[in-house]
């Protein structure tokens, strides 16, 4: 699942989560209709949240372990 800008022909930007299964898009949920970027950029962000809290995958962070493995090496 993946959050989508979705450019309209009346200039307008939709945002919606998207799924890809067995080659076909299917919209699960619409977060609202921006008539510029910065509106598109908080529903965007606002998309991301739900993102987070609903697709059951996990964030990995990987600065953190990068930041670790910059540590170790300058040990040695």
């Amino acid at each position: 699942m993946f959050i989508r800008r979705k450019k309209n022909r009346s200039g307008s930007i939709s945002v919606v989560a998207v799924s890809k299964a067995n080659g076909k898009f299917r919209e699960i949920r619409h977060f609202g209709t921006a008539k510029s970027e910065d509106e598109a950029d908080i529903l965007y962000s606002e998309a991301q949240r739900w993102l987070r809290n609903h697709d059951g995958q996990q964030e990995i962070d990987f600065d953190d372990k990068r930041g670790r493995e910059i540590e170790e090496t300058e040990r040695f």
